[in-house]
Formats: structure tokens, sequence, C-alpha cells
């Protein structure tokens, strides 16, 4: 348990490194560029992070993440290419490779956000109301700082620079059938990461909108 515990709070260290040297390089204007390549760095060590931490490796969770990531990276790619669900937007080069003009690391992000919010909810409650409804609302007010950074660091760009209520409620919805899908699998995931990786996240472009 010594063993894994240190393994553990090594994880997390790195990655509150990580997130600090990030949002440091990200503050000072002559290495924002540099830092900003390294988003899809970020997102991928946040994921293995977050599986190392969790050490659930079974193929039913396996499943389950496989499930999430091609659902938040299809409902993109389809909001990307029709600009119905969320608004008219189009992704920058900051997020690495594409297919379908969405990146792969979107898909990721979903996976790692949902499967957090809904590891913070489960810490309080087993009622699967609260596992389907409150993380959508945890993903939704992260979305709210994540928007305008988002805009300022060129992630994403939406039609006329202005971020549609649509987007929100879109990001809402699809949470909620995402977080429904999580809870038929039933999961049991760790809560220290997933309240780590929430709010690193939420300080990191908190203070972001702060100094940007």
């Amino acid at each position: 348990m010594i063993k894994s515990n240190s393994i553990e709070n090594r994880c997390i260290s790195i990655l509150l490194l990580f997130y600090f040297f990030g949002l440091l390089g990200i503050c000072i204007p002559t290495t924002r560029d540099l830092f900003i390549t390294l988003t899809p760095l970020n997102l991928f060590i946040t994921l293995v992070i977050f599986y190392k931490v969790n050490n659930d490796y079974s193929k039913r969770f396996l499943m389950l993440s496989f499930l999430v990531f091609i659902l938040g990276f299809s409902v993109e790619g389809i909001g990307v290419a029709t600009g119905v669900l969320f608004g008219s937007y189009s992704y920058g080069s900051a997020f690495g490779f594409k297919l379908f003009e969405t990146p792969i690391m979107i898909g990721v992000n979903w996976l790692f956000l949902a499967l957090s919010t809904y590891g913070i909810v489960q810490f309080f409650t087993n009622k699967g109301v609260w596992l389907i409804l409150l993380p959508p609302v945890l993903m939704t007010s992260l979305d709210l700082l994540v928007e305008p950074v988002a805009m300022k660091l060129g992630f994403w760009s939406w039609k006329n620079d202005i971020i549609p209520l649509q987007n929100y409620a879109m990001w809402f919805l699809t949470s909620i059938f995402i977080h429904g899908i999580i809870y038929l699998f039933k999961p049991k995931i760790n809560a220290k990461i997933s309240f780590i990786i929430i709010g690193v996240s939420a300080l990191f472009f908190g203070f972001l909108n702060i100094l940007l």
C-alpha cells in the first residue's frame, strides 16, 4: 500500500508541476507559442496519469473509455462539420493532428474530463440521478472558464468571435448522455485523481482568464 501511495503521489506531483510550468510558460509572451504547441502533450500526460492512479485496466473499463472517447470526438467532429450542434467554430493547430478537421486529442479531453467529473460526484453519492446530472454541471462550468482562454490562445475560434449559448447547452446535453453511459458501466473511479484533474484545470484556466 505504501508503494502504491508513493507512485500515486509522484504521478500527481508530475501533473501539478506540468500544469504549473504550463501556466507560467503561457503567461510569458516570449515562451507562449512554445508552450501552446505542448498542449497535446499536456492532454496525453493528464490521461496517462489518470489511468495510472485510477489503476483499472479491466476490459469493461477500457471499453467504457473507448466509448466515451468516440462519443466526445464524434460530437465535436459533427459540430465542426455542420455548425449545428455547438454553433459555428473551427479548431486551430494547437491540439495537433486532426481527423475530419477535428483534433484527435479533443476526444482525449472529453474522456478524462467525463471520467474525472464522474469520480468527483461518485465520492459523495451513488445515486444514479446525481451521477448523471451533476458531472455535466461541473463540465459545463469548466467550459465557461476554458472558452475565453481558448479563443485568445487560438485553440479554436467562433464565428464573429462570439461564443453562443448553444455551445454550453450542447456541452451539458452531450455530457448527460455520456454520463448516462458511464453510469450503466458502474465504474469505481479514484476520487483523488478526479479532484486533482478538475481542480488543477479550473485553476489553470481561471488564472489565465485573469492574467491574459
